[in-house]
């Protein structure tokens, strides 16, 4: 027997024994034979008292503490030896110290135990008569108990060890749980990422397309138009619709350039403010009216498909100022915001009433832009006092309620 988490209410049990055994062998006493009764509950008394303070109350000791184990042994085979010579009744009594000594003593100290117990079973007078069968049967008994302790002691062990062997296992599950949830999460993000990649080389690709084919035409067009227009002279029905041609080329021209640089606006390694800053120097480049762009707070990494969004639309919002609300200055402002980042472009153009109907789907598909990266957009605007447009986004999922 163990002092091992398993065994405890076995170690208990055995503990309490002696109590049982003593009390019942008592009261046995008590009734048969009246004249020691003073001298025989005084030991009981004693040994129970040794036992409760070096064992019960104890229990760190058991099996750890081998002086003390072993002062408390000697102890209670003495106490139980002068019990027996003084009253076969608690032969019983004696007989249990076989077992505390797997209960109480450690390794082979409890080897040792069993045999200081049939030692002093033998050799104490009064306990035994020296006859060859009380030795044989002594014998005998200490052998039993002996390998009675080491088969349990064998059984706890290997239960011990078995029980280490499932928390190992329990661990390693675990560990490998994580291990797989961790590679889950790399698989995810090594796909966003992969996918963010070839997003961008696809429009990388028909950027280069537009900007080689239909932009290199109506540049084109705008050249022939041009040149038609120096030849015509001024005034004539010929020279005012050259005139509008010419316009309308470009108006196209410029159109497709924008969409040249919307769809190459977000290349790898660039970040927000990168992209925000390039956009505000070419429409700058082109436009009448004043561009400006200021970035507050600590500038932090954003995930590319929320940057995207945000720089398609702010790049909607700058082109509305510009050709619809007759704008002289706009003014974008990138703050970032710890869980958010925060992106307004506010215009001092004509204005409009975000409550009326429109024409166009602009509106709409910014709105869907920043649902579709958890975010939201926000308009104030009013006919004659210019506008503001505003996009928020986390810069985690799941910041913005």
């Amino acid at each position: 027997m163990t002092s091992h988490e398993a065994s405890a209410p076995v170690t208990r049990m055995w503990l309490a024994l002696p109590y049982v055994l003593v009390v019942a062998s008592a009261t046995l006493v008590a009734v048969r034979e009246q004249p020691r009764l003073p001298l025989l509950l005084g030991l009981c008394a004693a040994l129970l008292a040794w036992h409760t303070w070096w064992a019960v109350l104890h229990p760190g000791w058991l099996e750890s503490r081998t002086v003390p184990m072993l002062v408390y042994f000697v102890g209670l085979v003495a106490a139980s030896a002068a019990l027996f010579r003084l009253s076969f009744t608690f032969l019983l009594v004696y007989l249990v110290c076989f077992a505390l000594a797997f209960v109480a003593l450690p390794g082979g100290w409890a080897y040792l135990g069993v045999a200081l117990t049939a030692a002093a079973m033998l050799g104490i007078p009064g306990l035994l008569t020296p006859a060859v069968e009380n030795v044989v049967v002594t014998l005998a008994g200490g052998v039993v108990a002996a390998v009675a302790g080491w088969s349990i002691r064998a059984v706890e062990d290997e239960s011990a060890g078995r029980r280490a062997a499932l928390a190992e296992l329990a661990r390693t599950n675990a560990d490998l749980e994580r291990a797989l949830r961790r590679n889950a999460d790399l698989q995810a993000e090594l796909v966003e990422n992969a996918h963010q990649r070839g997003v961008a080389r696809e429009r990388t690709r028909i950027a280069a397309e537009i900007h080689d084919t239909l932009a290199a035409d109506l540049a084109g067009v705008v050249a022939q138009l041009e040149a038609l227009l120096a030849e015509a002279g001024p005034g004539g029905t010929v020279t005012d619709r050259v005139e509008r041609s010419l316009a309308l080329a470009r108006s196209a021209l410029r159109q497709a350039r924008t969409s040249v640089t919307s769809m190459r606006a977000l290349t790898p390694g660039d970040g927000l403010a990168e992209a925000l800053d390039r956009l505000v120097r070419q429409h700058a480049a082109t436009a009448d009216a004043r561009l400006r762009l200021v970035v507050d707070g600590e500038v932090s990494a954003l995930p590319d498909t929320t940057a995207d969004a945000l720089l398609r639309v702010a790049g909607e919002a700058v082109r509305n100022a510009l050709r619809h609300a007759d704008a002289c200055t706009v003014t974008v402002t990138l703050s970032f915001l710890g869980e958010a980042v925060c992106v307004d472009v506010v215009d001092d153009g004509r204005g409009f009433d975000p409550d009326a109907a429109h024409g166009g789907s602009g509106l709409a598909i910014m709105a869907e832009r920043m649902d579709a990266v958890g975010g939201r957009l926000e308009i104030a605007a009013a006919p004659g006092r210019g506008a503001t447009v505003t996009m928020l986004a986390p810069t985690e999922p799941g910041a913005i309620s």
